[in-house]
């Protein structure tokens, strides 16, 4: 008989339960690059509904409504994403889209929920994490309403390639990236300036694509990427776990890599300067920032 106190070993149960996800997400993503006949920057933003979702929602302060989404449940509305990157773009693939924007929409209205019932406390400076993980769920809903128009396929005045782009940048930056930096700022306070950044840059930057405003993508672009540094940094620094310890360190190495290049590519454009095309931008640019979150979000420990 176990004395009063006495420690259970369970610990890797539940590691193992937390874990499974992640690995089968990992699993069908990489199965998808290969098989699913989509644009590279398309493949790229799966990785945020099948892996980085599911493991980031249990690792945030609880919200009305989206503490079960993370994990399996939220895994399983993703699968449908498959289909519809594989279906010509129309009514059809859109529908496949649904269940993950379903999902979205819940997130966003935990979080919008729980902002207004906050204020005007959440907009103090010691309360800026818990507002950049209610911005960060607001993001989400906009990334799948953008994914949605996308496999709709019906003209919006952009390009097809800003459409989609549009939706990884909500998913990775919106939610992946300023998620991870709030959560990274409860115990950093000096990190609560890049969480403005993004709260700021994320959206000005994706009014720069829509206007077409050079000048405005640029500045957006430099306010997040300036902030994707600062968290870089953080990375690098900060106290890390002996098992995940890596990943954390190469989530800050590819962040340092992966922003400046947004950051020049935006001013390149803006001044008229040969740099890299945009295919080129998503399989480096956007494949490292989508690496580093990634990382990140594994790595991290509450």
């Amino acid at each position: 008989m176990k004395a009063p106190g006495a420690p259970v070993r369970v610990k890797p149960m539940v590691a193992t339960a937390r874990s499974s996800p992640l690995l089968a997400g990992l699993a069908v993503w990489l199965a998808a690059v290969v098989f699913v006949p989509a644009p590279l920057a398309a493949r790229i933003l799966l990785l945020a509904p099948l892996v980085i979702v599911p493991r980031l929602i249990p690792l945030l302060p609880p919200r009305s409504w989206i503490v079960g989404l993370g994990g399996w449940p939220s895994f399983v509305a993703a699968l449908p994403l498959l289909v519809a990157f594989s279906l010509t773009p129309g009514p059809v693939a859109a529908a496949f889209v649904l269940p993950w924007l379903a999902f979205a929409i819940v997130g966003t209205s935990g979080a919008l929920r729980h902002g207004l019932t906050h204020l005007p406390s959440i907009l103090l400076p010691s309360n800026l994490p818990a507002l950049g993980i209610d911005v960060a769920l607001g993001f989400w809903g906009v990334g799948a309403a953008f994914a949605l128009v996308d496999r709709l396929g019906v003209d919006t005045g952009f390009s097809a390639a800003i459409v989609l782009l549009t939706a990884t940048h909500f998913h990775f930056a919106g939610l992946g990236l300023l998620a991870l930096a709030s959560l990274l700022a409860t115990s950093r306070p000096w990190l609560r300036i890049p969480v403005i950044g993004l709260i700021v840059g994320i959206p000005l930057t994706a009014l720069g694509f829509v206007l077409s405003s050079d000048p405005i993508n640029a500045i957006g672009a430099l306010i997040v990427g300036s902030s994707g540094i600062g968290i870089a940094l953080a990375l690098l620094t900060g106290r890390v776990i002996e098992r995940t310890g890596w990943l954390s360190r190469a989530a800050g190495v590819a962040l340092l890599i992966g922003m400046p290049m947004g950051i020049a590519w935006s001013l390149a454009i803006l001044t008229d300067v040969a740099f890299v095309d945009l295919d080129t931008m998503v399989r480096t640019h956007g494949a490292l920032n989508a690496t580093a979150v990634l990382f990140a979000v594994v790595a991290y420990r509450r």
